[in-house]
């Protein structure tokens, strides 16, 4: 294989090879179960959420309103306030699947005793879902505790979607069931802190099942000079490049007829460019031996808790690689004019078909070669395309396409069919590949009626046959009918003379 000169062909007109201006970024419709991790002091401003787990020992300590430490004094209810929220704003569209999550929440008294104390959040989704809104089970904190007591709040999401630029958030609100005083007795002294952020104390979501990732192809450009194919792609996370994993960006290949083999890309170059990672990537078929196929390309991507996902390029890349072992052949003989051979001769106004037969010679072992095909006008200087397609056919087998058109000019027109026009298709004979014919446009007025159902006949077959049966029937019994009218006039006249 590798003692024959190889080429490669990248039908353009059949695939997307160089693609400056995507129409759409490709969104991945993979899940993975994400933890979600709560930071920032709320004391002094909103948190933020991320999928980075806390690396600190030392807890951040938002304070609880005081006011709500104990029960309304009249009533005797439950009084709360809010300590905080944290919000992520999403860098790409989503969705959250259906399901019952928790929440986790540590906290701890650094003065005095509170009973029977409650937390609750509402969890928004986007702008135009419900908001989920749950509340804890009641715990005692208290200050001789040694150790931070763990709150657990499950809530559940209903077909949660989200939209690039929208945002996640959790409100957190406090509570706490110390009986009620006198207001004039004045307020509550016990401080109750939430911990967030360090590595014994995580406060966030576990176990998120999420949908967060899109990718697009910049550019798939044959470079068969190298024998490669660069691929540039663009990887995005809604919570920003921190989420992805740079160092795990692979570009696989897959074909049509030949599967994922397992064939990967070599990793190029990436750098970060607003929100996005652009990565490269080149695939040197040539090293992998790489057959004649329909290529695709999958990107796989890593996040930073170990969850993979990948997105497929829509796009078609039609790599021809073979050896000088095929022949792609058109002669006049393999064109046919309203089914007929070496009859071109058709009528101004109305719809003809030209079907073309391309044969293909070589080794049987090819076993995918697109032939494109072109239907050229020749005048005067000037080549007018009037039909582009490609076929496709291995060596040993033929294939046939057609073409409908109307002339509506009387005239002389040189046609050509030319097979490979740009000549990027390496074959053992390139002389092979035009036919060319006069075609003759008549007006049809001035044919006889006779002529035009003779042409009608080996233009429309058994149909029209049936046609002009009827009209001679019609003809025949017509000049029946002027005869006896003849023999009736002429006795007529005998019996006058009578």
């Amino acid at each position: 294989m590798q003692s024959f000169l190889r080429s490669t062909l990248a039908l353009a007109f059949l695939g997307a090879l160089f693609l400056l201006n995507p129409a759409s970024a490709e969104e991945s419709n993979d899940f993975n179960e994400v933890d979600f991790y709560f930071y920032g002091d709320l004391d002094n401003g909103d948190g933020n959420i991320s999928t980075a787990a806390p690396t600190s020992d030392e807890d951040t300590e938002s304070d609880c309103p005081q006011d709500s430490n104990r029960l309304s004094f009249i009533g005797n209810d439950r009084q709360w306030g809010e300590v905080g929220s944290w919000i992520v704003d999403l860098e790409t569209p989503g969705a959250i699947s259906t399901g019952d999550y928790i929440f986790t929440i540590w906290a701890n008294s650094t003065q005095g005793t509170v009973e029977n104390v409650q937390f609750r959040i509402t969890v928004s989704v986007g702008s135009g879902g419900d908001d989920a809104q749950a509340t804890s089970q009641s715990k005692t904190l208290t200050d001789s505790s040694e150790t931070a007591t763990r709150f657990d709040i499950a809530f559940d999401l209903t077909n949660e979607s989200f939209d690039e630029g929208s945002d996640i958030e959790i409100l957190l609100e406090y509570s706490g069931g110390d009986p009620a005083e006198s207001p004039i007795a004045g307020g509550s002294t016990e401080q109750i802190v939430v911990l967030t952020s360090s590595v014994e104390h995580p406060a966030g979501i576990g176990n998120f099942s999420i949908s967060h990732y899109r990718a697009w192809f910049d550019q798939i450009q044959v470079q068969d000079s190298s024998e490669r194919v660069f691929v540039e792609a663009r990887v995005q996370s809604a919570f920003g490049l921190s989420d992805i994993d740079d160092d795990f960006l692979e570009l696989g290949v897959f074909g049509d007829v030949s599967g994922n083999l397992g064939l990967m890309a070599e990793f190029n170059s990436k750098e970060a460019d607003n929100g996005t990672y652009t990565a490269s990537f080149y695939w040197y078929y040539n090293e992998d031996n790489a057959i004649s196929d329909t290529y695709h390309f999958n990107l796989q991507v890593k996040d930073i808790q170990g969850n993979t996902w990948e997105i497929a390029s829509e796009e078609d890349l039609y790599l021809v690689i073979h050896e000088y072992k095929v022949d792609d052949v058109i002669t006049s003989g393999n064109i046919q004019i309203n089914n007929q051979t070496g009859i071109s001769k058709v009528k101004a106004g109305s719809s003809f078909t030209i079907d073309i037969t391309v044969v293909v010679e070589g080794e049987p072992g090819v076993t995918f070669n697109p032939v494109p095909v072109t239907i050229l006008w020749v005048s005067d200087t000037n080549e007018i395309v009037l039909y582009e397609t490609a076929v496709f056919a291995n060596p040993g087998t033929s294939v046939t396409t057609s073409f409908r058109h109307t002339i509506a000019d009387e005239g002389e027109y040189l046609i050509k069919v030319v097979l490979d026009r740009d000549n990027i298709v390496k074959e053992l004979d390139e002389t092979n590949n035009m036919a060319e014919f006069i075609l003759l446009v008549e007006d049809p007025q001035k044919e006889d009626l006779m002529g035009s159902v003779v042409d009608s006949v080996k233009e429309g077959g058994v149909v029209t046959m049936l046609a002009i049966l009827s009209v001679t029937s019609l003809l025949l019994g017509g000049y029946f009918l002027m005869k006896r009218d003849g023999e009736m006039e002429f006795d007529w006249e005998e019996d006058d003379e009578f």
